[in-house]
């Protein structure tokens, strides 16, 4: 965690000023955005693969879909100031020949505030130049149930010193994003427009600092997370 804030000092702010850029169609603007998050899935599937044919329920090899809000207003010239944030998940389940259930699911969860640069280089057509910085939680929930989750289940698995009839374990861990992105934006009318960004998630977290159930968990679990995203943004503005 110390070496997490000694990363962060080095938080590289993108801002372009330009003092003679003028006529951005929204000198402030929100607006809803869904985003597509490409995940480095490799080290989580590893932990599956040796027996991803018995357990049944694959690998992750999709992209982590977010989705949620943001906006910003004109401070000064070209230069804007706002926040977002997204949430999403993605799981992979399946069942063994056994009747096993299990189901794996990974959850994010991002908020934070946002510096960009406005610049029109051709008619409407605005380019932007951003970035942010994202404090949020990433999440790893494991189930396993040998048939239906019940009290019955719950009350075995507690009873017993086998392997557990139900495995129910959400283990968090808090991560920080420096997330630099290009967009280009184009306003279809006076106050609505689109929003076409690309960029690269740079995570930062501790792979020794995951928690379940109140306290620490021994070891350590990678994912990741510092991968390219792609989004797309309907906003509104005036």
């Amino acid at each position: 965690k110390i070496m997490l804030k000694k990363k962060l000092l080095f938080f590289p702010l993108l801002i372009v000023l330009s003092t003679n850029v003028t006529g951005q169609a929204f000198k402030g603007y929100g607006g809803y955005m869904v985003g597509l998050w490409s995940i480095d899935w490799s080290t989580i599937n590893a932990q599956i693969s040796e027996a991803a044919t018995d357990f049944g329920i694959g690998k992750f090899d999709q992209t982590l879909m977010l989705n949620g809000g943001g906006g910003a207003a004109n401070v000064y010239n070209n230069l804007f100031i706002g926040g977002m944030g997204f949430g999403g998940s993605t799981h992979i389940n399946g069942v063994d020949t056994s009747g096993v259930n299990r189901d794996i699911t990974v959850s994010v969860t991002l908020g934070g505030p946002i510096v960009e640069a406005n610049f029109q280089p051709l008619g409407k057509l605005e380019l932007i130049l951003g970035t942010g910085l994202l404090f949020g939680q990433t999440s790893i929930r494991i189930i396993k149930d040998s048939g239906t989750n019940s009290w019955d289940n719950i009350w075995v698995s507690f009873d017993t010193q086998n392997s557990p009839n139900y495995l129910n374990t959400t283990a968090a861990n808090r991560v920080t994003v420096i997330n630099p992105y290009l967009s280009l934006r184009y306003p279809l009318m006076p106050w609505f427009g689109i929003d076409l960004s690309l960029g690269y998630n740079l995570t930062l977290y501790d792979p020794n600092g995951w928690e379940a159930n109140g306290g620490p968990l021994a070891g350590k679990e990678e994912l990741g997370l510092s991968r390219p995203f792609f989004r797309i943004s309907l906003i509104f503005g005036g």
